[in-house]
C-alpha cells in the first residue's frame, strides 16, 4: 500500500506521518507511547482519496466512529483536503485491491461541526491524561516503604528496635508457657515461635546488610506475631508492622509521648 499518509491521535493531538517506511506500531514507539496503550489507540490512513480510521486489527468501534466524526471536519481543514472520503475499519481481504474501508461516513453526519481546533486538541489531551491516571493508579503499590536502607541511623535504629522486639518475644513465650498459656506439643504453635525467632533475627541481618527486601521478612514477622493471639504479641506486631512501613510512625508516637510526659512533670 504505497503513497499512503498515516495519521494518530497521540496524547491528545492529530498527527500526520508522509512519505516514511514506518508502520503505525514502529511509529509510535518512537513517539515513546505506553506499548499498554497502543491496541486502543486510534489512528489510521489518508490512501485514495479516503480518511481512514481505525484501531488494532484494523477494526473499528463506537469510539472510532464518533472520533472520526468530530475530528474529520478539522483533519480535513488541516490538510486542506476537503474532498477526503470518512471511513471506520479496513477490510484487508486479498491484494492491493483488497484494501477497502468497512464503513463509510456520510457527509451529512459531518455537517454542523464547528469546532475550535484547539478546544478539541485540549479535549483529547484531558482523555488521556485521565487513561493514564487510572493506569498510574492501578499500578501504585498497595504499600508505600518509606525507610531509607542506606541511613546508618535508620539501621541503627531498625536493628536496636528489632533486637527489642526478639527479646520481648522470647520473654513473652516463656511466660506463655509456665503460666501454661502455650502448648508447645502442637506443632502450629511451635512453628510460629521459630518463625518469629528466624524471621526477626534475619531481619536484623538485612537491616546491617542495607538489604532493601528485608522490609518484606520484617513483614512476614509481624504477620507470624499476630497469629500468636496473644495482646502483649499483637502490641509488638502492631509496632513492628508500622516501624517497617515508615520509622517515622514510631519516631512520632516517641515523640508525642515524650511531650506528654513532659507536660504532666511540669505540672
Amino acid at each position: 500500500m504505497d503513497n499512503k499518509m498515516l495519521f494518530m491521535i497521540y496524547n491528545g493531538e492529530i498527527k500526520f506521518l508522509n512519505n516514511s517506511t514506518m508502520d503505525h506500531r514502529e511509529w509510535y514507539d518512537s513517539l515513546g507511547g505506553d506499548p499498554n496503550l497502543y491496541d486502543n489507540t486510534i489512528r489510521g490512513m489518508i490512501y485514495k482519496g479516503q480518511l481512514i480510521f481505525y484501531k488494532a486489527n484494523l477494526s473499528y468501534d463506537n469510539e472510532v466512529i464518533e472520533t472520526a466524526s468530530r475530528l474529520a471536519p478539522i483533519m480535513k481543514q488541516q490538510l486542506g483536503r476537503p474532498d477526503l472520503k470518512v471511513c471506520c475499519g479496513i477490510n484487508p481481504g486479498q491484494g492491493e485491491s483488497g484494501w477497502e474501508p468497512i464503513m463509510v461516513i456520510n457527509e451529512q453526519d459531518l455537517k454542523g461541526f464547528n469546532i475550535n481546533i484547539q478546544d478539541e486538541v485540549n479535549k483529547q489531551k484531558e482523555k488521556m491524561k485521565q487513561q493514564q491516571a487510572a493506569q498510574n493508579v492501578e499500578l501504585q503499590p498497595v504499600l508505600e516503604f518509606k525507610n531509607n536502607y542506606d541511613d546508618p541511623k535508620f539501621i541503627r535504629l531498625a536493628t536496636i528496635l528489632t533486637s527489642i522486639v526478639l527479646v520481648l518475644s522470647i520473654i513473652a513465650k516463656v511466660l506463655l508457657v509456665t503460666n501454661k498459656k502455650l502448648d508447645l506439643n502442637s506443632g502450629w504453635n511451635v512453628l510460629l515461635v521459630v518463625s518469629q525467632v528466624v524471621l526477626l533475627v534475619l531481619s536484623i541481618i538485612g537491616y546491617n546488610k542495607k538489604i532493601k527486601a528485608t522490609k518484606f521478612i520484617g513483614l512476614a514477622a509481624s504477620v507470624s506475631l499476630f497469629f500468636m493471639f496473644d495482646l502483649f504479641d499483637l502490641i509488638l506486631g502492631v509496632i513492628y508492622i508500622f516501624f517497617t512501613i515508615d520509622q517515622g510512625y514510631i519516631l512520632g508516637a516517641f515523640d508525642a509521648g515524650k511531650k506528654g510526659i513532659d507536660t504532666i512533670t511540669k505540672k
